[in-house]
């Protein structure tokens, strides 16, 4: 029987995030992550010690009016988590990006970019 696309992508996220873990350097950097829904966009920040989510962003939000599933909801949404880096003080930390299984194409690519031109580093 064949898997659906979901269940792919699960596979790939375990196996990214293994890799990511299991690296020296990696446990003790931030970790970046998001999620897109069809209809929305999620990124959040880990912490390396305690694996908590420490701050996230979503399009969810009250002042996100616009549409947030396309690419220009995801450029949007990276300043804010920028933002929310620089009120943690974790602006010179290095970070990891956590793709979660998906390609890095379209809205994940493009909220990667314009992370990286708000000076966070990965």
């Amino acid at each position: 029987m064949a898997i659906s696309r979901n269940q792919a992508r699960k596979i790939k996220q375990k196996r990214v995030r293994k890799n990511i873990t299991q690296s020296l350097s990696a446990q003790k950097k931030y970790r970046i992550g998001v999620y897109k829904s069809l209809q929305n966009f999620y990124a959040f920040v880990v912490n390396p010690e305690t694996n908590q989510v420490i701050t996230s962003v979503s399009t969810l939000s009250e002042d996100s009016k616009v549409y947030g599933g396309n690419i220009a909801a995801a450029r949007d949404l990276a300043p804010k988590l920028s933002s929310k880096i620089t009120e943690l003080k974790l602006i010179d930390q290095d970070f990891i990006f956590d793709r979660s299984g998906y390609l890095y194409h379209g809205r994940v690519k493009a909220f990667a970019e314009e992370l990286r031109k708000q000076g966070v580093k990965f």
